[in-house]
Order: structure tokens, then C-alpha cells, then sequence
């Protein structure tokens, strides 16, 4: 990869162009409510300025960057399924691989709260790439990786303290590297007299001792793995305890978040002057010179072996082009099938010197990062191999004449099941192509025949899916008979062959529910065995087909609303043999959800304030809509509707004394009402 050998160079060269920074807009935060970009990534705290201000630079609603911090989740599409806001590098890249299939499910880190399962079947397409603030992991490197790691410019890092710090400002990385793996634990100020000491170290007289606090990002940062590598130390380090000097929490015990300043100053004042953290100086300058919000709480950025991590003051700082300690190129990370589509927007966007991102070279200055000259875009870094999918292949005869056609049932399974293309091929001979639908695990494909013979037929699955790996069925051989010739006209001694009837029945399983599963068993009965498969349907509306087995065949799916209107469609493979037949129409009526409603309510509101509460309807398998009321006692107080199951209520004023609050779910088409428990707010006179 061309990074190593550019870095250097791209630093210093970059800075030059910093002079353009005044003209650049301030980065963008989330897109506005409403409205959403071709292109949508989460990661990176380290990038999501830039990247913000990539989008403002580009426009055209390409880009779609949403920030690391915020509201717990993200809705990336019109009408698409809300996302966990990721919170930093690994959670936008384990977000990118659930979207894109590599894997099936990830726990994606949100700040300040409990990580947030995903799953491909839920969020297959709502993001199209990731911000890194650092490379992969050299275990998942894979040349034939579906992600790429595209790198678009040159972040450094250092270390920050707190305003009133007595932590040395200018440290030498072996000095940093001791303080962080906890061999240097004190800082010992006596006069003008200012040393760093180990854990041993006793006080003499006139000494003043401040004890060293040394805080790291939280799990699943690019900048904690980036700066953890530096000073030599694993996660498995930190998981066996070998360095417990390290923290990912701050004084209060809130985690600890990436390139802002607030861990370092909250504590004592004793505390604040001890505490030590790494500090993008791409963000520290983006922050001060106002491109993006700033969240430095007045910490210092501070210098490494004599070299100053700024130049410049106010509001038109940037990065020292001669401090290289410590950096690092930062990535995009996009599904290495579209980075290697030239049509592709990932590739118009992101992918080579040319592309959009590597154009807006004023832009990536402004924000505090160097250009990475003709390493811009590069796309040569592949990381984490396919997941796999699997194929099947069933005829719907075993023999067919010359010149007939045979229909080939292809079934899959793959992460996510977000269907696909099919092929079936006699060696490498392709005979004919189908799909399989997203959501659906099989696809029905025409095959044609020409001479008679043996045909050993496969099928290959190309998923729509980028993170899944194409696979081939085992090999079905069908015969292949002549021509079949005009059945002579019956005579008074040959009796011609007559076809059965059948008759199809279409039963339920009992008492479907709103957001569980429920099944349709189809009985096929004649006086034959019958062989085909029976496709099911929701009035016209196709459900799915399956392969008679033992004269049954049966279909499960989740109810999403409260009636069906079920038949039964069964399509014989030897017609002249048993006749195909369809079932009455089964009318399937499915109970509505059964909700819970949780409510969070103060227990107490100050005089002159007003009560909000925070409501959540959940119901299995379903997401509940519609409004909900609050009472107090028999008098309606307010209602609101609810958004993704939820709904924070802003009371009007209350009287003075306690009031008994109840909230109502009025219900919805699949989701019975409900209300919750009383619970009990005092107003303060």
C-alpha cells in the first residue's frame, strides 16, 4: 500500500495548503431531518468533522456523515430502519460489515450507553461506507477482502492535558510510553524543579506530588488501538490487568469520548492536574479555529520531543508540519465490489486522486489534517473475507424430451437472505439465469433442452449482498429423452392413460399473533402420490413455494397484520400422472400484539417547572404506532404520537401537590391498546 511511503511527505506538503482554510465552511453535523445522502457513514469521532465538511464541500447530497455522539440511533433512508449511532471506528465498520453481510450480527457501541445488537435482515442497505481513523487489524487483512480502507488524509496525535496540568508540556515519546504502561505514576514539583517518578517514589521535603491519571478512549476507537500500539500496549494487556493505570472512564465515571477535553477536567482540581489523554491535533485545530463544535473544554495540546504539536493562535491554528511522533493516515471504508466499479458512486467519491474526496484538498487542510498526495484514494488495503452462502438445486423432473423446458428450483441461504442472481450451467456452459428476491431463500429458473442425452446441471448464486461470497450447488444430472411422438389413437385394446385429480386442503396453525410466526400446512390428497410443489399465496400476493413432501408441504412466516386471506396453488410435476389443484380460500385472522408500556416519570418537579415524561410501547416483533394519552386521574392532560415505539411527553403545568399519572395506548391496526401503571408525580409549590 502506497500510506508508508507518502506520510511524511503528504504531512508537510499538506500544510501548505492551510492558507485556503478560511474559505471553507464549518463542518456539517447530521444531515437536516428530513433529508438524506446517496452515500451514508457513521465511525470515526477522529474524522466525522471532516468528513462533515467533505459533504458541505461536495454537495449534491452525496455524502450523508452522521457524528459519533448524539441521539442513540439514525435513520439513514426514507423509510428505512433506524441504526445505532455508532460511536467511534470499530462501530461503523461493524455497522458497514451487518449492512453489507460479511457478518450476521455485531453489538455496536453507542456513547454513554449499552452497545446496540444489529442484525443483516434488519439493516441490509442503510449504510454504504465507514469512517476509520485507523487501518485493520493484521488479522483481518485479507487480499480478497470485501471492505477496503481508503485513505484520504494525515492525521497526527499527541498528548493533551488539563488547563491547569503540572504535567510536563513538552515529553519525550519514551517518557510517554512509561507514563501510559504506568512506570512513571507521579509528578514531583519542588521550586522551579519539575520531575515524573515511578510508584515507589518518596516524597522529600518541599516536594509537591500530584499523582497521574492516564485516560484512553473507549473500546472499539480507532484512535485508542492507534495510540495503544504506540506505547506497546494490547487489549489483551488491558484485559488481563496488567496495565490498570489505564482508564476508559472518567472521574464521574462517564466513558470516555475521543478528542474532546472533558475527562480531563472532571475531577478535582488535584485530580485535572494529573490526568493525560491522546488528542487528535487534526481535531484540536479543526475545534479551535471553529470548523466544528468545540469540545476541547480549554485542554492543552502539547509537544513531543521538542516538537510543538500547533503552530499559529486564536482561530487560524494548524498542525506543525514538523511534528511527526506520532501519525497516521485515516480511512474511508467502502465495499471493495464498489470500489472497484469505476461507475459506482463509492468509487466516484472516494476511490483514487481524482475522486470528489481527493479534490477537496483546502477542505481536508482546514480541518487540520494533511494531504497524502498521490496516496489520496488509494485502494490497494482489503480487509475481512466473505461470509459464505449456500446453494441447492432441486429439478422438477428427473427426465424431460429433447426440446422441453424443466424448472429448477434454487434454494439459498446467506446472511441477511438479500437474494440475488442465479445460474444454472451444464460445466461452463450457461443455460439460464433467475433471481432469488430479497428476503426470499429460493428462485424458480426455466431450463431449456435440446438433445438427448445426460445433463448434469449446477447453480451458481451471485448474491446482491457485498459482504456475502458467491457458491454452487452440488451437481443434479437430468435425463434427457428423444422427442416425444404423437400418442397414437386409442384402440379397442389399448387404454389410454388418464390423469388423477387431486385436491388441495390449506390449514393454519392456531392462534397467529401479530409479530410471530405462523404456519399454512397445504395436504395434497389423490389417489396417486402426488409429486410438485405448492406455491402459497395472501389473496394475490405470492408468500413463497414449497417442495411437496410426503403429500405436504408447509410455509412459516411472521403475521404483520391482523388478516389473510390464504390459498394454496398446487403445481404438479408430472401432470399427466396426478393433476395440479388449488385450495379453498382459508380466511386467517391473527390477534393483534399485546403491548407493554414502561414509563419514566420524576418523582418530584420544581416549583415553576414543567413534568416530561419519557414513554416506550413495545410489543414482539412489531414496532408500535399510534398515540399516546396521559391522564391524571379521569382528566386527559395531553397526547402525543409515537416515533419508533416511543414518545417524550412535555406535561403543561401541574397544580402544586401530587398527581396520580397514567398513559394510555390508544393502539394501532396491529398492536392492541394498553396503559401503564400509575405512577406518581409530586408538583412542588
Amino acid at each position: 500500500m502506497k500510506v508508508t511511503a507518502f506520510a511524511k511527505a503528504g504531512l508537510c506538503a499538506g500544510l501548505a495548503a492551510l492558507a485556503l482554510g478560511s474559505i471553507v465552511a464549518p463542518a456539517s453535523a447530521d444531515p437536516a431531518t428530513g433529508s438524506f445522502g446517496t452515500l451514508a457513514g457513521l465511525g470515526s469521532d477522529t474524522t466525522q468533522s471532516v468528513v462533515g465538511g467533505l459533504a458541505t464541500a461536495i454537495g449534491g447530497g452525496v455524502i450523508a456523515s452522521y457524528d459519533a455522539t448524539g441521539s442513540a440511533s439514525v435513520t439513514t433512508r426514507t423509510g428505512g430502519t433506524a441504526v445505532p449511532r455508532a460511536n467511534n471506528s470499530g462501530g461503523g465498520r461493524d455497522l458497514l460489515r451487518v449492512a453489507i453481510g460479511q457478518t450476521e450480527t455485531a453489538n455496536i457501541p453507542v456513547f454513554n450507553s449499552a452497545a446496540v445488537p444489529v442484525t443483516t435482515s434488519a439493516i441490509a442497505g442503510q449504510v454504504q461506507f465507514a469512517r476509520s481513523s485507523g487501518g485493520p487489524g493484521a488479522a483481518d487483512v485479507a487480499q480478497d477482502g470485501v471492505l477496503t480502507y481508503v485513505p484520504f488524509a494525515l492525521d497526527a496525535v499527541s498528548y493533551a492535558t488539563a488547563p491547569n496540568s503540572v504535567i510536563p508540556a513538552n515529553l519525550s515519546k519514551a517518557q510517554i510510553t512509561s507514563i501510559f504502561k504506568g512506570e512513571l505514576t507521579k509528578v514531583v514539583v519542588n521550586g522551579d524543579s519539575t520531575t515524573l517518578q515511578g510508584p515507589s517514589y518518596v516524597a522529600a521535603t518541599g516536594d509537591v506530588v500530584t499523582d497521574i491519571t492516564t485516560f484512553i478512549p473507549a473500546a472499539g476507537s480507532g484512535t485508542r488501538s492507534f495510540w495503544l500500539g504506540k506505547v506497546g500496549v494490547t487489549e489483551s494487556d488491558i484485559s488481563a490487568g496488567t496495565y490498570a493505570n489505564l482508564k476508559d472512564k472518567d472521574f464521574t465515571g462517564t466513558a470516555v469520548q475521543e478528542h474532546q477535553g472533558g475527562a480531563l477536567v472532571s475531577g478535582t482540581a488535584a485530580q485535572d492536574a494529573g490526568a493525560i489523554a491522546p488528542f487528535s491535533i487534526a481535531q484540536w485545530v479543526a475545534q479551535a479555529n471553529g470548523k466544528t463544535t468545540d469540545l476541547r473544554d480549554s485542554v492543552r495540546i502539547n509537544a513531543v520531543d521538542g516538537n510543538v504539536a500547533t503552530t499559529g493562535s486564536g482561530t487560524s491554528y494548524a498542525l506543525n508540519p514538523g511534528f511527526n511522533a506520532y501519525t497516521r493516515p485515516v480511512y474511508n471504508i467502502v465495499p471493495s465490489v464498489l470500489a472497484d466499479d469505476p461507475t459506482s458512486e463509492i468509487a466516484k467519491t472516494f476511490v483514487g486522486t481524482g475522486s470528489r474526496v481527493c479534490q477537496q484538498s483546502a477542505t481536508i487542510t482546514a480541518f487540520g489534517f494533511g494531504l497524502l498526495g498521490d496516496g489520496c484514494g488509494d485502494d490497494s488495503l482489503r480487509a475481512y473475507k466473505a461470509s459464505a452462502s449456500e446453494t441447492g438445486l432441486t429439478l422438477g423432473a428427473t427426465s424431460v424430451a429433447a426440446g422441453k423446458s424443466v424448472t429448477a428450483t434454487v434454494t439459498t441461504s446467506s446472511y441477511g437472505q438479500g437474494g440475488g442472481t442465479v445460474r444454472i450451467y451444464t460445466g461452463s456452459t450457461l443455460l439460464a439465469s433467475g433471481a432469488v428476491a430479497a428476503g426470499s431463500s429460493t428462485g424458480t429458473v426455466q431450463v431449456p433442452t435440446k438433445t438427448a442425452g445426460s445433463l448434469p446441471l449446477s447453480a451458481i448464486f451471485l448474491p446482491n449482498l457485498a459482504g456475502v461470497g458467491a457458491s454452487t450447488s452440488p451437481v443434479v444430472d437430468l435425463t434427457v429423452t428423444a422427442p416425444v411422438t404423437p400418442t397414437p389413437t386409442p384402440t379397442a385394446t389399448t387404454k389410454p392413460v388418464v390423469a388423477v385429480a387431486s385436491t388441495t386442503k390449506a390449514t393454519v396453525s392456531a392462534n397467529p399473533v401479530v409479530g410471530k410466526s405462523f404456519t399454512v400446512t397445504a395436504t395434497v390428497s389423490a389417489s396417486k402420490t402426488p409429486a410438485g410443489s405448492v406455491a402459497f399465496y395472501d389473496g394475490s400476493k405470492k408468500l413463497g413455494t414449497i417442495k411437496v413432501a410426503s403429500a405436504k408441504a408447509k410455509l412459516t412466516w411472521k403475521a404483520t397484520k391482523t388478516s389473510y386471506a390464504v390459498k394454496a396453488v398446487f403445481t404438479s410435476s408430472s401432470p399427466s400422472t396426478v393433476k395440479s389443484s388449488t385450495s379453498s380460500v382459508v380466511t386467517v385472522k391473527a390477534a393483534k400484539a399485546t403491548p407493554s408500556v414502561s414509563v419514566v416519570a420524576p418523582k418530584s418537579v420544581a416549583k415553576g417547572k414543567y413534568a416530561t415524561l419519557k414513554v416506550k410501547v413495545s410489543a414482539t416483533g412489531v414496532t408500535a404506532t399510534g398515540k399516546v394519552t396521559v391522564k391524571d386521574g379521569k382528566k386527559s392532560v395531553k397526547t402525543v404520537t409515537l416515533k419508533n415505539g416511543k414518545a417524550t411527553v412535555k406535561l403543561p403545568k401541574l397544580k402544586a401537590g401530587k398527581h396520580k399519572l397514567v398513559v394510555t395506548y390508544s393502539g394501532s391496526s396491529t398492536v392492541a391498546g394498553k396503559s401503564s401503571a400509575a405512577k406518581t408525580v409530586t408538583q412542588k409549590r
